[in-house]
This record gives C-alpha cells, sequence and structure tokens, in this order.
C-alpha cells in the first residue's frame, strides 16, 4: 500500500528569489535570442557559422549519417504530428491530462519560429559554402525542424518521471529524449539546411517558451504514483 506524501512548503522568502533568479535568466535569454534575431535580419550567417558547420559535415563515424538522416525525419512536420497526437492519446489513456496537455503546448515555438521566419527572412546556406543534401526553399531562420524536435522531447524529458515507474526504463528513455534533444540542431547544419545560429536560435525559443511551462508544472504536479526503484 502506497502512502501519500505530504506535499513540502517551501518559506515564500525563497519561492520568491527563485521567482527572481527565474525571471532574470528568462529575460537575459529573451536579450540574447532578440540580439541575434535582428543580427540575421540584416546579415546571411555569423562569423562562427562556416567554421562549425564545417566540422560538423565533416564527421565520419560509422553510422552517424544513418542517426542525421533519422533526426531531420524527427522533425518533419508530418512524423511532428504523428508524435504528438500518438503521445498524447496514450499520456490520456493513461489518466495523465496535465502531460498530454504540455506535449499539446510543445507546438508553440513553431508558431513564434513561423512568425520569426517571415520577419528575419534569412536566406538559407548556399551550396557554395556548405554541402547541401535536403533543399528548402522557406526563411531559414530559426530552424523549424529543431524548433519541433527540441520541444516535443524537452517536454517527454520531464513527463516521463510521471508515467514510467521503472526507475531504470525511465532514465533509459530521459537518455534518449536528452540526445534526440542535442541532436536536432546539429542534423539539420548536416544536411546542409541551417547555419549553427539558426538551430541555437531555435533551442533559445524552445527554453522560452516550454521552459516557464515546465517550470509551472514542475512546482504544481505530483506522480502518478510513487517511482518504484
Amino acid at each position: 500500500m502506497t502512502v501519500a506524501r505530504e506535499p513540502v512548503v517551501e518559506p515564500r522568502a525563497r519561492v520568491t528569489r527563485r521567482l527572481f533568479i527565474g525571471l532574470l535568466l528568462w529575460l537575459a535569454v529573451a536579450i540574447f535570442a532578440l540580439f541575434m534575431a535582428v543580427c540575421a535580419r540584416y546579415y546571411d550567417y555569423f562569423p562562427a557559422d562556416l567554421f562549425i558547420a564545417h566540422r560538423i559535415q565533416r564527421i565520419d563515424v560509422p553510422g552517424f549519417a544513418g542517426f542525421m538522416n533519422f533526426m531531420n525525419l524527427l522533425g518533419d512536420t508530418k512524423t511532428y504530428l504523428v508524435l504528438v497526437v500518438a503521445f498524447a492519446v496514450a499520456l490520456g489513456v493513461l489518466r495523465a491530462g496535465w502531460e498530454a496537455l504540455l506535449v499539446l503546448l510543445s507546438a508553440a515555438p513553431s508558431a513564434v519560429g513561423v512568425v520569426m521566419k517571415a520577419v528575419v527572412a534569412q536566406p538559407r546556406p548556399s551550396s557554395a559554402l556548405l554541402r547541401i543534401s535536403v533543399h528548402e526553399s522557406d526563411s531559414a531562420f530559426p530552424s523549424g525542424h529543431t524548433l519541433k524536435t527540441a520541444a516535443l522531447f524537452l517536454v517527454l524529458f520531464f513527463v516521463i518521471p510521471a508515467v514510467v515507474p521503472w526507475r531504470p526504463l525511465r532514465w533509459l528513455l530521459q537518455a534518449g529524449c536528452a540526445l534526440i534533444v542535442v541532436a536536432a540542431g546539429p542534423a539539420r547544419v548536416y544536411a546542409g539546411a541551417h547555419w549553427p545560429s539558426e538551430t541555437l536560435e531555435s533551442y533559445l525559443i524552445v527554453l522560452l517558451v516550454i521552459g516557464p511551462l515546465l517550470a509551472l508544472y514542475l512546482a504544481l504536479r505530483r506522480p502518478l504514483f510513487e517511482p518504484a526503484a
């Protein structure tokens, strides 16, 4: 028989301090993201983009190209929509309503990205500078694939402990989510579809939009069960 734990009430001063620090960090990220967007409006790529992109495209490890192709497939709009619906329905069946809502809200950064693409209108990398294996025609800044993949799997990383009772499986699934989040940006650079700065902007947008939602979720929600060892 599982005995519910009493919630731990933190002192108000500590909560206020955490909120203040969180707000400062959010503003710092927002200012940096805005600075990058303004620069991208007037420059085709950033000074370090070419150097980093060449280093990524020169990686020659067995299986790396296949993994990058898989990552690009995950960020495809059709694949993303199927995953979001599937995860949301699965969580709904498990009666994890808040977790299902978070998965649906993972689409919010992509909406921000659509607006930013229209405003910034930065061109895609040129084939004269990078090896292009994926040809896209829309604006490049920020990376839409990175937005979708990073937002969804970042949410799943924090949702998994609430619905998976077995600790080793939780860790394995979370490690997989973390790997996908980290690899989403480099995969777009490897394909020649984006500069590193464009994928970095996507990560910043995900932090700005999804970060506060996850912080609120972690503060208010409790697992559906006591985690098993």
